[in-house]
């Protein structure tokens, strides 16, 4: 399961939703991470010692996926489409799509409007 920034912020602060869907996830026993862009997004938000300690407690028991060339490339044919559509997504957005179709997972997000654009990608909510 790729997690999307919005789920991070959530459970950064403490949002139960948030919560209780990684412990779902932690009793199915299923791997859970985020992409490096992700963790850009999330990061320059962060304010202070407090969350930012809050923000590497949460995180370091994840799995950060980088970028890959591939992961770009399936991110450019995605934004491509929706371009052509009239419907694109955020290029961070669509790099995360691109992440988690690569590497067949599904995204765990709030912003379903924008992931559920892609075509062929699981997009979970809480």
């Amino acid at each position: 399961m790729l997690l999307d920034s919005t789920f991070l912020i959530d459970l950064l602060n403490c949002d139960t939703d948030a919560i209780d869907r990684l412990d779902d996830l932690a009793d199915a026993a299923t791997p859970v991470s985020f992409s490096v862009l992700t963790a850009f997004e999330v990061g320059v938000g962060l304010s202070g010692a407090t969350q930012r300690e809050r923000y590497d407690r949460v995180t370091d028991a994840m799995t950060v996926m980088p970028l890959t060339h591939a992961d770009a490339q399936r991110a450019t044919v995605i934004q491509r489409t929706l371009q052509s559509q009239g419907a694109a997504i955020g290029s961070i957005d669509a790099l995360i799509a691109g992440t988690a179709l690569e590497r067949d997972e599904a995204v765990l997000t709030r912003n379903v409007d924008e992931f559920e654009r892609v075509a062929d990608l699981v997009v979970e909510s809480y």
